[in-house]
């Protein structure tokens, strides 16, 4: 019997095989599904670089104020923002170990007042005049060191305030006018006649500093003020001998006291350290710079405001 069946066809009516366009379909979805991928790896390795590069900015950038730890916000993928968070407690446990410490030392240094109070008045009664000169230059050194350990303590305090807008006039005025109560000369020369954003202890403490060390040197010292569109500049002028160009930089390390000057004025070494410290964690610049007609210059500048 006679089969008038047509055998089916494996093409289409091209002439292309199904099973040539199934495999190119399928390399097509391939090479996409690999292209995406390839597209959100790179995405995800950009995310996690750009997020690591902005938190090492930032630590670089706080590092940079030598002010206490403050919190990091917290961003990027899930592993930046957990390594932000062990960072934030690394350091809240660092500030409180080193608040501790501070604390400790601010109280013996408190306490060893009264014993060096009374040792002075005992050696009052001493009849060796050289011997009681030796034993109260020894006092008032050891007195000074007393005083840098609580302004030391106080400085971690104040550095780690928040910024707030005041009346830097109305300090600088107080200032200027507590050390006329007490006989000593410092004019004042210009105003801010603005609001700053700073911490007012930490200027105070700052512009005392640089005062009391202007007039260890020079019986007259002017504070001179200067602003200009984005900064106030606080100059304390004295006419003493000055500082070596070579020391610029060497008298703002800890317990430094120039040669020159040591035999002249017994102080502890500390001063222009904790007063750099203190600029910095308001944002400012401490510079010293003799002046041409003899004497130092000690420049305080602060930002008017801080972004």
């Amino acid at each position: 019997m006679l089969n008038l069946s047509v055998p089916r066809s494996n093409s289409q009516g091209d002439g292309t095989p199904l099973a040539a366009d199934n495999l190119l379909a399928i390399a097509w979805l391939v090479a996409i599904s690999f292209g995406l991928l390839a597209v959100a790896l790179w995405g995800y390795a950009y995310d996690q670089r750009s997020s690591i590069a902005r938190l090492a900015a930032a630590i670089e950038q706080r590092s940079s104020t030598d002010t206490l730890p403050q919190t990091l916000a917290e961003f990027g993928p899930p592993t930046v923002a957990r390594l932000v968070r062990a960072i934030n407690g690394a350091q809240r446990y660092d500030a409180e170990r080193v608040a501790q410490v501070l604390d400790v030392l601010a109280a013996y240094a408190h306490d060893l007042r009264t014993p060096l109070t009374r040792m002075a008045l005992r050696c009052e009664r001493l009849d060796d005049g050289e011997l009681r000169d030796a034993i109260e230059r020894d006092l008032a050194e050891m007195g000074e060191l007393v005083e840098a350990s609580l302004a030391c303590a106080r400085m971690q305090c104040w550095a780690g305030q928040p910024l707030r807008c005041f009346d830097a006039d109305g300090l600088i005025g107080a200032l200027v006018d507590n050390y006329g109560d007490a006989g000593r000369s410092v004019e004042l020369e210009g105003e801010v006649g603005r609001p700053v954003m700073t911490c007012p202890h930490a200027l105070r403490c700052v512009l005392v500093n640089l005062i009391d060390n202007a007039l260890r040197y020079d019986s007259a010292v002017r504070l001179c003020v200067r602003v200009d569109a984005r900064r106030v500049v606080l100059a304390v002028v004295d006419s003493g001998p000055g500082i070596v160009p070579a020391e610029m930089e060497t008298v703002f390390a800890p317990w430094y006291r120039a040669p020159r000057t040591t035999a002249r004025a017994q102080e502890s070494g500390l001063g222009l350290t904790l007063a750099r410290r203190l600029t910095l964690a308001m944002r400012g610049e401490l510079q010293l710079e003799n002046r041409r007609n003899g004497g130092l210059e000690a420049r305080l500048t602060l930002p008017l405001t801080v972004a």
